[in-house]
């Protein structure tokens, strides 16, 4: 039995992205055994449903090989308390509000309406703008990196604008509108941590596209047209 966590992820989520984020950023790797469903299996294998009843990720193992899986904010603060002692931001650093409402640009048509969609969207860009008035500087929270900028940057800087540019043809989610988080982004992108995410969740990113993903929701978009889509639009209805 290892004597070390395991983290189960896939590389395109931005849940276990900003686990690996914070285990680059501290230099744990040799602490923590990184692996994905596919080494049991695959995520429906009976091999991961024994781990994880709900079959999602990221999972962790604890050292004794028992599972946390049914709070992934739970997992990720027993991975920080359990290694390394960091300090750890609110949850509401990672504005609920974006989380809960950024399937708007991946989730399938038969889970999300237009006019559902179209205020998700408009939700996702009121609560950017939340945030922009939040972002201290240079990092979230200030002078130094926190948990915080670990959950915002594989959303901000990753998920969100490949999936809003794809699905809507938005052309950045981060813009004149939001000086603070530009700001925050450019210091974050100079991490090699976060190059080192950013490197893992884009070929995954690219793979929902050239699988045609985001083809059913452009679709949708184009069919009600009367409905605010495009970030000009949106961005004047807040």
């Amino acid at each position: 039995m290892s004597s070390k966590l395991t983290l189960i992820h896939v590389p395109v989520g931005n849940n276990p992205a900003r686990i690996r984020l914070l285990i680059y950023l501290k230099g744990l790797e040799d602490q923590i055994d990184i692996s994905t469903p596919a080494d049991y299996g695959g995520m429906s294998s009976d091999a991961y449903r024994a781990l994880n009843p709900q079959c999602k990720i990221p999972t962790l193992l604890l050292p004794d090989g028992s599972a946390l899986y049914e709070s992934r904010a739970r997992a990720r603060a027993l991975l920080l308390n359990s290694i390394h002692d960091l300090y750890i931001a609110s949850p509401n650093s990672s504005d609920p509000a974006v989380t809960a409402n950024q399937g708007c640009g991946y989730k399938g048509v038969e889970l999300i309406d237009a006019p559902a969609r179209a205020a998700k969207l408009r939700e996702v860009a009121k609560q950017v703008g939340v945030l922009e008035g939040l972002v201290v500087g240079p990092y979230a929270a200030g002078a130094a990196l926190t948990e915080a900028d670990c959950a915002l940057y594989p959303t901000l800087a990753l998920l969100l604008p490949f999936c809003l540019e794809h699905a809507f043809g938005w052309p950045t989610l981060v813009g004149a509108e939001h000086p603070r988080l530009a700001k925050w982004l450019a210091e974050m992108e100079k991490l090699p941590a976060a190059q080192r995410v950013r490197a893992e969740v884009e070929p995954a990113l690219q793979g929902w596209l050239h699988a045609g993903r985001f083809e059913p929701i452009r679709a949708q978009v184009a069919a009600a047209a009367s409905l605010a889509w495009d970030r000009e639009a949106v961005m004047a209805s807040l």
